[in-house]
């Protein structure tokens, strides 16, 4: 009995990063009415060349804590669509893009002002967090 009380926990919170998110993993690579899927091609014009500020997912479909952010960040990129501009970029399928900005481990929102890096995020956030990071970035404090 107490080894079950030790391992259930831990079981249940792996099945819930497994099933966390999106039913099928490969939907992430789809864009949304507010987060748009890009690859490195499209990269320069959608962040670096932007006027809008921008945040960039960099995230992959078999990462548990990705497929939690991932609808997390759809939700609240509602709220600023006319303020910032909301990118997701598949490490696998962009592993040049994830190099160049040092992304070494995912989930990683990097926060482009004026086309340059403003801020970072490396992990899954807490959502009174993320909100406070994007606040800043839409008001450029």
């Amino acid at each position: 009995m107490m080894i079950f009380r030790r391992i259930f926990p831990a079981i249940a919170a792996l099945a819930m990063l497994a099933l966390a998110g999106c039913e099928k993993p490969s939907a992430m690579n789809e864009s949304t009415a507010d987060v748009k899927h890009i690859t490195q091609g499209e990269f320069a014009d959608e962040v670096t060349r932007c006027a809008t500020p921008v945040v960039a997912d960099f995230y992959a479909t078999w990462c548990g804590p990705c497929r939690m952010l991932s609808p997390m960040l759809d939700r609240m990129a509602g709220g600023y669509t006319d303020k910032i501009k909301f990118v997701k970029i598949n490490v696998d399928e962009s592993p040049g893009l994830a190099q160049n900005f040092q992304v070494q481990a995912i989930p990683t929102l990097i926060f482009f002002k004026d086309g340059k890096v403003a801020d970072r995020l490396t992990g899954l956030p807490e959502k009174a967090e993320l909100k406070a990071k994007l606040d800043a970035l839409a008001g450029g404090k």
